[in-house]
Order: structure tokens, then sequence, then C-alpha cells
């Protein structure tokens, strides 16, 4: 006989409904499972959720908790810097895919960038060449291309900046579009990468430098100035300074390397400043400190010898005092012209005052003087301008900023009968017609040439587009007291075009004149029409 208990319950079961099979799930709960207990499986709802009054949920997908322990052979191979090295075949790859010979992308940029911007030494350059073969071994083509994947992201990069912006499409663009390339994407992927990766080297600052000049080149701003800043970076963390001068080793013989350390820190010198040509820049900081007057100034001298007509090449150290008169290369003198902006942006930082007359031309007068007796150096010693041309291009911007500020404050309807009664106004008005002549005098026979020879913009400075663009802004602003205006303004115009196939950034500032020039015709047609 059953005990009572069970009788009595099996009775009442009967009682209430004829027996039944109980149907359960195939699987736990949501609920349970996540709770971990355990789980009776009854339709529609288990026990324990019915007791809790909770929905009851069979159908459930299930994430386990993130405790899974990664198999340490896998982690080292993510964590691994050398698995992230990409190999030079790779990099070089990007030239033979456009078929280009990587050496002749060499020759291309040494014989044009590196003549003003002396980011690499060519007897350095050379030695390194001269160890990879020239042709392969047994049809083994790697055995021809660099080793070193930074010293082959280097050459890309030199490739990099000797690149043609198409003019049709930048002008429809803004100019960027050349950030779009592949050899670009690839460069700037691979440099941080190995910026990331592996300790601050000599070549990745010359890598970023030579992106630097390329985005500058080319309109984006704010990663040429992010990009001068990271070189600057390694070039501290590097120890590398341009050295102080001394008048017992003047004709010292100069070891290549230490040449070559010094040229890459006047490179970023002289980019740090010319950056700031460009308005938006203006006022940011500059990465560098000032220069001192006993630094040494880079070694390797290339100036033009009236008794033989030729260029000669000598090494001679001098400070960054030298006066004008001494004869020195274009990138010696791109230093000059650097250390002069950074006077200027000094003066502006100085005595700006937006609410307030600014300070006279008299105060600004030695800094004008100094630049004037620079400009006439490089004419008179050299009867190739061109070689110059940079510079010019960086003194005239830097009178401009200086007298087109001062003659903004003035009156435009009194501005011509300001000149003969106030002797500052008439020293403005001088000191612009000083600059627009020069700037006109370089185009003129500059747009001839380059009309039946583009190739002669290969040695083109990111620069040369700012010059011609402020000297526009400043013809359309002032053109009342600045002699045949109007012709000027065709013949700078016109420049400024070709330079745009060359540099992006010459086709923004394209953009920029247009839609100025656009405003000022609007705001002539709304007055005459008040009138």
């Amino acid at each position: 006989m059953p005990p009572p208990d069970l009788k009595q319950e099996d009775s009442s079961r009967d009682s209430e409904s004829p027996r039944e099979p109980l149907q359960r799930a195939h699987r736990t709960c949501e609920k349970c499972t996540r709770t971990k207990k355990k789980c009776d499986k009854a339709l529609p709802s288990c026990s324990r959720c019915t007791r809790l009054q909770t929905p009851c949920c069979y159908d459930f997908v299930y994430t386990a908790p993130a405790t899974s322990v990664v198999e340490p052979a896998a982690l080292a191979s993510i964590l691994d810097p050398t698995a992230l090295d990409i190999p030079p075949t790779v990099t070089m790859s990007v030239l033979s895919s456009r078929n280009v010979n990587w050496r002749d992308a060499v020759d291309i940029y040494l014989s044009t960038i590196n003549s003003w911007l002396h980011v690499v030494h060519p007897v350095l350059l050379s030695s390194k060449l001269d160890a990879i073969p020239k042709s392969s071994m047994g049809g083994n083509e790697a055995a021809s291309l660099p080793k070193d994947p930074q010293f082959a992201l280097l050459v890309l990069c030199m490739h990099l900046v000797t690149l043609y912006a198409d003019s049709a499409r930048t002008q429809a663009t803004d100019g960027q579009e050349m950030f779009g390339n592949a050899e670009y994407v690839i460069a700037k992927r691979l440099f941080g990468m190995a910026r990331g990766f592996n300790a601050p080297s000599l070549t990745l600052v010359q890598c970023c430098i030579l992106l630097a000049v390329f985005e500058f080149g080319h309109g984006d701003f704010a990663r040429a100035y992010v990009s001068v800043g990271d070189a600057y970076t390694m070039v501290k963390y590097l120890g590398i300074t341009p050295g102080e001068y001394n008048e017992a080793e003047r004709n010292s013989p100069v070891d290549p390397a230490d040449e070559e350390r010094r040229s890459v820190y006047w490179s970023i010198f002289v980019l740090d400043r010319l950056l700031h040509v460009e308005e938006d820049l203006l006022w940011k900081p500059l990465h560098l400190p000032p220069h001192s007057p006993s630094y040494l100034l880079p070694t390797t001298n290339t100036t033009w010898d009236h008794a033989t007509s030729s260029l000669v090449t000598t090494t001679v150290r001098l400070p960054a005092s030298v006066p004008p008169s001494v004869p020195l290369g274009p990138f010696q003198r791109n230093c000059q012209c650097a250390m002069l902006y950074a006077r200027a942006l000094d003066w502006e930082m100085e005595t700006y005052r937006p609410e307030s007359q600014p300070p006279s031309v008299t105060s600004f007068s030695e800094l004008d003087i100094a630049t004037r007796a620079l400009i006439e150096a490089m004419i008179t010693q050299s009867p190739r301008w061109g070689d110059h041309y940079a510079c010019f291009a960086t003194l005239t911007s830097l009178l401009l900023l200086l007298y087109r500020r001062f003659l903004q404050t003035v009156d435009r309807h009194n501005l011509i009968s300001e000149m003969s009664s106030n002797v500052e106004v008439a020293k403005a008005v001088a000191g612009v017609n000083f600059t627009v002549r020069i700037i006109a005098d370089t185009t003129s026979d500059f747009n001839d040439y380059l009309s039946h020879r583009p190739e002669l913009l290969a040695p083109c400075s990111p620069v040369t587009p700012f010059s011609a663009y402020h000297c526009l802004r400043t013809l359309s602003t002032f053109e009342e007291i600045i002699p045949d205006a109007d012709r000027r303004f065709h013949d700078i115009y016109s420049s400024l075009h070709f330079y745009a196939k060359r540099w992006g950034v010459g086709a923004q500032l394209v953009r920029r004149m247009e839609s100025s020039l656009m405003e000022e015709l609007t705001a002539t047609t709304a007055a005459a029409s008040v009138s």
C-alpha cells in the first residue's frame, strides 16, 4: 500500500484531469542558463520562472562572458613589431606599378627639391645606391632594390614630392585630390607604422620632412603643421642640432654624416617658418625655438663662379649671422630667408592690435633693409635667378605681410592724398611697389618659358604660389597706387595657374582669388546701385 500522502496526491490529480505526458524543452531556459540554476525545462514555462513570475524563454542566443584566454603564440604574433614591417619589395612595387624607375626618381629629386631643401646628403646617398646592384642577378629582381624598409620608404617619399598636380582636376577639387593618390596613402601609412613601432631614426625624420612638403604643397596645412612638429620631436630625441660656429674651424673638413644631420635640422627650421605664409597658420606657434646668430649654417655651398661661368660646390663653415655680401647657395639662402620671415612673424605677434592703429612703418625698417639687402645680393651674385626663386618668394611674401597690413589701416578714399602728406604711408606704398615689381619682373619671362617647357616647374617651391597669391590680393586692393596694375595682375595671375600644375595648393589659391574678386565685384555693384 502506498503512503497516504502519495495516494492522496494521486487521487486529487485524477480527479482534476486525465493523466497527460509532460511537455519539456530540449534546452535550459535563458534565465536558468545565465544564473546557472537547474531548470526542469517544462513547457510553456519552467517551474522556476513560473514561481518567480518572470518570462521564460527557450529561443535565445547565449553569449559567453569574455573570459577566454588568447593563445600565447597568437598574442605574440599580434604584438611583435617585426611582424608589422613591410618588405621593401612591396614599397618599391608602388613605383614599378607606375613604370617609375626608382633610381631615376632619386635623381629627379636630387636635381629639384634637394637643391633648396637639403634633406639628404648626396655623398651619403650615393654610397647607399652604390651598395645596391643596378641589375638583378639570376632573374632575382629584388636583388636590385633597397633592402632597408625605411630607406625604401624614403625613396617613395622622394618620388612623392616630385609629382605634378593635375591642374584640371585640382581646380575642381580645391587642390586636395592629391591626397587620394596611392603613392601618398601608402607612404603615409607606412610611415605611421614605422613611426609607431620603431625608435626614431634620421631616415624617418627625412621621410617626415618630405611628407610635410607634400602636404604643404597640396594644401593640407593642418597635416603639414603636425608633420613638421613630429619631425622636430624626433630630432629632439635624436639630439640633432645645427651646431655652433667656430672661427678656428672655418675651413676644416666636414664629416658628411654631421652635415646631413645639420641640414635635416635646418630643413625643419625652414619648413616650420615657411608654413606660415598660409593665412590659416599665421598665428600658430612655431615648433622650433628662435635661431641663434652663432648657429652653424649648412656647410655644403653651391654658388656661381663668374670667372668660369659655372656652378662651384665648396664646403665652408659660416654662422647664421653671415652678411648677405657673402655668396651662398640656394639652401643656405633659404635658411636666411626663413630666419628673416621668423623675425617678421615675431614682429607681427608682438605689435598686432586688432582694434587700434598698428605701429609705424619705421618700427620694421630694420627688417625691411635686411630683406632688400638679401634680395639685391641674390640678384647680383648669380645670373641664374631661378636657383633662388624659392628665396624670392619667401622675401616678397614677407614684405607684403608687413606693408599690406599697414596699408589696410589707411582710409582707401584718402590713400592717394595721404601719400603726399604722410611719410609712413609713402614708405609703405614704396615698399609695396618695390615688392610687386620684383614679383612681376620674375614672372613675366617665366610665363613664356613655362608655356613651352613645363618641366621648369620641377624645382618650384610650394611657397612660390603664395608669393603670387599675396601679390594678387595686394594688386586687387590697392590698384590705384600701383603703376600698370592691370597688366601686372594678368601676368601674375597666369603664373598662379602655372603653379597649380605643379602644386595642388596653387589651384586652391586660384579659387580663393576668384572668390575674393567675386566678393569685391558684388560689393561694388551693390554700392553703385545704392548710389
